[in-house]
């Protein structure tokens, strides 16, 4: 058998709802190499992996599963990393996530074509759609829109400006396997991290196309949190991925600050010293690099306005209710 030029890897667990439009989007591709796909059940509950079963049966030199007895994710296992990129044998990995699929069928070779003549790039991903549970129209992410609206013919990013406008996605991208060496040096592999990764070693493309659709459901590992678990795992995410790339990359840095700023600034309402705890917070926005200075003051001023405000109308319903 052929040497597939690209490996599509997929996480699933309990996508049983979702799953085979997931890779019905996969194996629709029509491209003019091979391709694999590697699929991780992470002991799904649900008929996930009977699911995957069916599939592999039908596809048996397309799909290759992998059956977890026991949940990895729960404990903090680098899936992607330590198991499918392991196994994959590809020049290049694509990524689609089991609860989202793809809807162009040219998707595979529209990047792989970009890679192979674009020696300098390391990356490339394209626009998506959004499908939220209950919602019977697609929408579109509104950064997404206006970072694309002055590029019809699609943009170019930098590890330097990633996270001004976050406009990789993880079921959208295709980058090269080699590109992204530097995951192995860390602890964690997240999404954040491969593209950072990638782009370390050259440049990104994204595509004017619409290339899938993520869904937003309860289910979901990062859609089903609220604001402050965002900001937690986060925080966890971001200061490795500061500690690593930070230096390389004014957008992540800023990005960083205002995580950890919203963060404290949630845990401040629930603080009993605030007075210590807002200088804690003080001395932080002093602490970082010259070059986002202004910018780290501005938004802490901006965050203790709004905290200001928050607290303000909170004395003010007290002071109602006693009245």
């Amino acid at each position: 058998m052929n040497t597939p030029l690209v490996s599509v890897t997929t996480l699933a667990y309990n996508h049983a709802s979702f799953i085979r439009q997931c890779l019905d989007g996969i194996v629709m591709q029509k491209t003019s190499f091979s391709f694999e796909v590697l699929i991780h059940d992470d002991a799904s509950t649900d008929g996930t992996a009977d699911i995957i079963r069916e599939y592999e049966a039908r596809y048996p030199d397309l799909i290759k599963a992998i059956y977890q007895t026991e949940n990895q994710y729960s404990k903090d296992y680098p899936i992607e990393r330590n198991i499918l990129f392991a196994n994959s044998r590809g020049k290049y990995i694509a990524l689609c996530e089991g609860d989202d699929y793809w809807t162009d069928p040219h998707k595979l070779q529209k990047q792989v074509d970009f890679l192979e003549t674009h020696p300098d790039y390391t990356i490339c991903g394209g626009r998506y759609h959004v499908l939220e549970e209950g919602k019977p129209e697609l929408t579109e992410r509104d950064w997404m829109m206006k970072g694309m609206m002055k590029y019809p013919f699609g943009r170019t990013i930098t590890l330097h400006k990633l996270f001004d406008e976050y406009l990789l996605w993880t079921l959208t991208v295709c980058f090269r396997k080699d590109s992204i060496d530097s995951i192995y040096k860390l602890k964690r592999c997240k999404d954040d991290f491969l593209f950072a990764a990638a782009l370390e070693k050259g440049k990104g493309f994204v595509f004017p196309d619409y290339f899938g659709v993520y869904r937003l459901h309860p289910g979901g590992v990062w859609a089903g949190l609220s604001v402050r678990e965002r900001l937690q795992q986060n925080k966890v995410f971001l200061t490795e991925l500061h500690s690593y790339f930070g230096k390389k990359s004014k957008s992540l840095r800023k990005y960083y600050f205002r995580t950890i700023i919203g963060l404290n600034f949630f845990e401040l309402s629930e603080s009993k010293h605030l007075f210590r705890d807002y200088m804690k917070m003080v001395r932080f926005t002093f602490s970082g690099e010259l070059n986002t200075f202004l910018y780290r003051i501005v938004y802490f001023l901006k965050m203790t306005w709004y905290y200001l405000k928050a607290y303000i109308r909170k004395l003010h319903a007290k002071k109602s209710k006693k009245l």
